[in-house]
């Protein structure tokens, strides 16, 4: 009774993981997770103050379907002095980031199409492709470079099939960070190759090294470029499901339909938080990648002292990928590791063909709670070498 691009579906490991945390924890049982990509902060008060106002003048009815115009405007100007997009609110819809990649992939993929995506990659580009009826292409990484995609390797995969290249900057899961020539030398490709680009740019605003550069501020590119981020990771604003889109104007009417047969607008109240928290938000933000900064710091040289462990310091994001050399499968090692040590991460495997032998560990948490389960892994480690 079920189609089959839904039968087919894999689920998302790094949801299907976090469900089973929370199955545990509600059960009593001690478990310290580093799986889910969620911010442990509280939402900025001055975000929640305008979202519960919003709400006592009555905005509990649909607005447009592209997003309120105050918060399109605030979007445009931010985008345009932040990152050197050209940007007007007719550029601008308003969704949830991740919905905007799916609605950008349905609305540039037909069936047969091939997309190129970065692996590993986030959990979710793949599928969405598969949803689309596409081919997904993911083109290897590697640890030995940093993580760092080589514009060389997706040319080499580029067809006359290929439809759109997906890039991840700073990424999910390796924390690296797309530097400006590699961007422009992946630009050119896109133009010679009469391709577009989905630029997944959530974690912009979270670079510890060396700084964010937006493909759609290139002028030769800019009409091709489809620019995605918003207010989860670093507004701590994860469960308010709100971000942009910018892009062409035809690309957003585009998308727009799909918004329009869907989710019809985002509630207006979460659109007018939103508004407060890129107004007033840049205060909270510098916090924030701070105290990520701070984490990275204690995290990683922790992990570089377990035997059997390696893990390159991540430029961006708030992800530890660390190699492994147990011999063992990422996925089973993070069953034995929830089963055995109570710690939850994400096996390497989850994103793609190029991540087994790694392990994602989100810093997200608390440093005592990072020492606390550090120590667990230590200790479970150390037997697999005993």
């Amino acid at each position: 009774m079920f189609s089959k691009r839904i039968r087919n579906l894999q689920p998302s490991g790094t949801v299907m993981l976090g469900n089973k945390v929370k199955q545990m924890k509600n059960q009593g049982i001690d478990v310290i997770s580093f799986t889910m990509g969620e911010p442990d902060f509280q939402t900025p008060q001055h975000v929640i103050d305008a979202a519960k106002k919003a709400l006592d003048d009555g905005m509990t009815h649909y607005v447009q379907s592209t997003g309120i115009p105050q918060l399109r405007e605030a979007v445009a100007a931010h985008v345009t002095s932040k990152n050197g997009i050209e940007a007007t609110p007719d550029n601008v819809i308003i969704l949830p980031a991740k919905f905007a990649l799916y609605g950008a992939i349905q609305s540039l993929v037909d069936p047969g199409d091939e997309v190129i995506y970065p692996n590993p990659g986030w959990v979710s580009y793949g599928p969405m492709v598969e949803l689309a009826n596409g081919l997904p292409i993911p083109v290897r990484m590697r640890y030995e470079d940093g993580w760092v995609w080589d514009p060389e390797d997706i040319a080499a995969n580029v067809t006359d099939r290929t439809r759109a290249i997906i890039l991840n900057t700073p990424s999910n899961p390796t924390g690296s960070i797309i530097t400006s020539d590699a961007l422009k030398a992946i630009g050119d490709i896109a133009e010679d190759r009469d391709l577009c680009i989905i630029s997944d740019e959530i974690y912009e605003n979270l670079v510890y090294e060396g700084r964010h550069v937006s493909i759609g501020s290139f002028d030769n590119i800019r009409d091709r470029v489809i620019t995605v981020s918003g207010f989860s990771k670093s507004y701590a604003m994860t469960g308010w499901r709100i971000g942009w889109m910018i892009a062409e104007q035809e690309t957003i009417r585009m998308v727009n339909k799909l918004q329009q047969h869907s989710l019809t607008c985002l509630p207006a109240f979460v659109q007018l938080g939103a508004l407060a928290a890129l107004r007033e938000g840049e205060e909270s933000i510098n916090e924030i990648r701070e105290e990520f900064r701070a984490r990275r710091d204690m995290v990683v040289p922790m992990l570089n002292e377990i035997e059997g462990v390696s893990c390159e310091v991540p430029k961006g994001a708030f992800y530890a990928f660390f190699r492994t050399e147990f011999g063992i499968p990422s996925m089973e090692l993070a069953e034995m590791l929830l089963q055995k040590a109570l710690v939850s991460l994400t096996p390497g495997s989850a994103f793609g063909s190029a991540g087994e032998g790694y392990m994602r560990m989100s810093y997200a948490a608390s440093r005592e709670n990072l020492a606390k389960g550090i120590e667990r892994m230590t200790n479970f480690m150390g037997s697999l070498r005993s």
